[in-house]
């Protein structure tokens, strides 16, 4: 007498019919996926920047000397920067390039920190980079960092005033 084994597993129709729906799914995500990535990568350039900043002033500070922090490609610190001791000319820390879909422009190429943590920069208006990602209005992903009169580095939400 044959007996008849009892098959386990998925149907090709089943399987397909989960295919399709985890297709519709992610195609209903990528819009906000984007958006989502756009701002992380805002983000992440706007805290990178303002660690190097507060780095650079304290290390100023603390080694009596002038500390400069130079944009790698004129004012686009989206190419990178480093951070160096004047006296030495010894490089204290590099940022590299970045290869997110961002803007990210300073209004000058160079800022020198100096023994008491002030910045100068050469004229009077007030040190700031703009982060923006390509192609949006939106002002929360938007991030501007300002430099106070006495050197310390602030992050605001939205465009550089």
């Amino acid at each position: 007498m044959v007996t008849a084994r009892r098959q386990s597993g998925f149907t090709a129709t089943e399987i397909l019919v989960v295919l399709a729906i985890v297709g519709i799914m992610a195609a209903l995500a990528m819009p906000s996926m984007s958006g989502l990535l756009a701002t992380q990568a805002v983000r992440s350039a706007s805290y990178d920047l303002n660690a190097d900043l507060t780095f650079a002033r304290s290390q100023a500070i603390s080694r009596g000397t002038n500390v400069s922090v130079t944009g790698a490609s004129g004012t686009n610190f989206k190419a990178g920067w480093t951070i160096t001791e004047a006296a030495g000319g010894s490089t204290l820390r590099t940022q590299a390039a970045r290869d997110s879909k961002i803007v990210f422009t300073a209004s000058h190429n160079a800022y020198t920190f100096d023994r008491t943590g002030r910045v100068s920069v050469g004229d009077a208006n007030q040190p700031k980079w703009s982060i923006v990602p390509y192609g949006t209005s939106q002002t929360h992903q938007k991030r501007c960092i300002l430099l106070d009169p006495s050197g310390k580095p602030r992050t605001i939400e939205g465009v550089c005033p």
